[in-house]
């Protein structure tokens, strides 16, 4: 009884890193989708974010400074996502 709590706790752990490992990939915004199987998905964010943070930091010029808090905002909440969003992929149980 005691060895299957001990083995929900290792899972519920692996997919916590799993998830933080997400969420830092998308530093570069994308990344942790992709870390996590939805290729469609990190792809096509990995493609719209230049041109987001392009228009962002001109919209940023534009309004005095007001909107350059908007990349910041794009990456936490692209990073947000990818931690939240279901794992697709088959990750080992162990790391090494």
């Amino acid at each position: 009884m005691n060895t299957e709590m001990n083995s929900v706790s290792d899972e519920e752990k692996q997919l916590k890193h799993i998830n933080i490992i997400a969420a830092v990939s998308s530093i570069i915004p994308g990344l942790g989708h992709i870390y996590k199987g939805h290729i469609k998905t990190g792809v096509g964010i990995l493609i719209i974010s230049p041109f987001f943070i392009w228009a962002a930091l001109l919209f940023g010029f534009a309004t005095l400074g007001i909107g350059l808090f908007l990349p910041f905002a794009y990456l936490f909440v692209v990073g947000w996502h990818a931690y939240m969003v279901e794992n697709w992929r088959k990750h080992p149980l162990q790391f090494f």
